[in-house]
């Protein structure tokens, strides 16, 4: 399990664009398990609806993002594989609507890499519910090779 301090030293995001809370689990190149708590106190609350306040669909895309990234980083050898950026989402679907005081817990599960790319299929979760799953792709600055990705 990775708390803040860690996040931290992996992510280059900061408040107010840090949507992760916590990783539950890595299984380094296979699966995340992550979540971010949506709060009434963020900045988007309130514009986004004064009244009834619904999580954006691109900061969810965007947390998928940040927590899926996670597959990349090797908790062993205190690595991330190698500098990668979103530059892909496929088949995003909001299922259900996300309000403060939800949980997410955004699940990715690693799907192929060819050259400079990488596939994470994704599916995020309320309260056991799905509400949002699709495919993300990043792009790596140095391509990963195999032995880097198998050691």
């Amino acid at each position: 399990m990775m708390q803040r301090e860690e996040i931290l030293s992996v992510l280059s995001h900061r408040y107010p664009f840090l949507f992760v809370d916590k990783i539950k689990e890595i299984c380094y190149m296979e699966s995340v398990i992550g979540y971010k708590n949506v709060t009434g106190n963020e900045p988007w609350v309130i514009g986004h609806f004064p009244e009834k306040a619904i999580f954006p669909g691109v900061l969810l895309i965007e947390t998928a993002a940040q927590i899926c990234g996670f597959i990349f980083y090797d908790q062993q050898k205190k690595n991330v594989l190698s500098n990668s950026y979103l530059s892909n989402v496929k088949n995003f679907k909001f299922l259900k609507l996300i309000r403060p005081g939800d949980q997410l817990e955004v699940r990715g599960q690693f799907i192929t890499k060819a050259f400079n790319f990488a596939d994470i299929k994704c599916e995020v979760y309320v309260d056991q519910q799905k509400v949002a799953e699709g495919s993300l792709r990043y792009y790596f600055e140095n391509i990963p090779n195999e032995q880097e990705v198998n050691q």
